[in-house]
This record gives C-alpha cells, structure tokens and sequence, in this order.
C-alpha cells in the first residue's frame, strides 16, 4: 500500500456534490461488497475491490488503483483479518495477519481493541481499520485472560489491556 494518499478526482467529487452520479459502491459489515444495494458476485472483481481499496487523506474510503480513484462506502471496517500466525515466544514473540486486501503484517498490539463482539486493529501505521474475523478472533482470545473485571491479551512478552469501543 503507497504512502502516499489517493486524491478523488475533481470531476468525480463535483458530480457527486451535484447527485449526478448515483453509483453506491459499498462494503457493509460483513465484507460484502455491494453494487447500488445489489451483491456483486463476480469473485474477481470482489477480489480487486479488497486489493484496491485505500483512505483518501481526509478520511473517504475509495476504490484506486492506478490513475482510478473513486469513493465507496464503508459500514464498518475497509479490511478484514483473515488469518493470525504466532512466530516465536515472550518477548520475541511475533504475530502475523492476513488481510483481506491480499497482504500481511505485523500486529501492532497496542491497537488492538474490543467492539461489536469483535477486535480489531489499526492497520498500515494506523492509516486503516482492520475487523477480525471469527477464526483469527477465536485464535487471540486463547490468551485472554480476566483479572478484576478487566480483560488482558497476553501477547510479545505482554499483557495487553483490551480496550472496549
């Protein structure tokens, strides 16, 4: 993913602004991608949405990929956790998560936290949201613990307090 913001073309944003263009491309909860309230079902073109999707520097979501940038909504999360590999132990402990986007990377843990009976966590240096789904969820809560009502993680060689949103 660049560094480097995507910007919505002039022309696209100034039709919107005008309600000329009425292509609602969106991703709800669940991951599904949706085409003016109708399921795409192609899987190739689900798969370049989830490998093309980015933040504008103001916040909107949007499809870009090359020269292409348009805006989409997001119900909840851009990104989904597909999968959470663990590599070494305590302190030298690594984790590992697949996303939906295609790519991998480092779990910062000190962005993990607990909302809609799910964890998530921030995603390219915090740029992005990213929502576990239930078997990578289910693989992080087997080292949940609970001490006075609190909930902790112990991951890396640390007990990380969960946060509730």
């Amino acid at each position: 993913m660049d560094n480097d913001f995507p910007e919505i073309p002039e022309e696209i944003k100034e039709l919107f602004e005008r309600r000329e263009l009425d292509d609602d491309i969106r991703l709800d909860k669940d991951g599904n991608w949706l085409h003016n309230g109708d399921p795409f079902t192609n899987k190739k073109i689900i798969e370049f949405f989830n490998r093309s999707i980015n933040i504008t520097r103001d916040g909107t979501y949007v499809i870009h990929y090359g020269e292409y940038t348009y805006p989409i909504t997001v119900e909840d999360a851009p990104l989904f956790v597909t999968g959470v590999r663990f590599k070494g132990f305590g302190r030298y402990e690594k984790i590992i998560i697949n996303l939906t986007n295609g790519t991998e990377e480092l779990l910062d843990i000190h962005s993990l936290y607990y909302k809609n009976q799910t964890m998530y966590c921030r995603v390219f240096g915090g740029r992005m949201i990213a929502r576990f789904r239930n078997s990578p969820f289910y693989h992080l809560m087997e080292r949940l613990d609970e001490v006075d009502g609190q909930f902790y993680l112990t991951l890396c060689g640390e007990k990380i307090h969960i946060k509730q949103d």
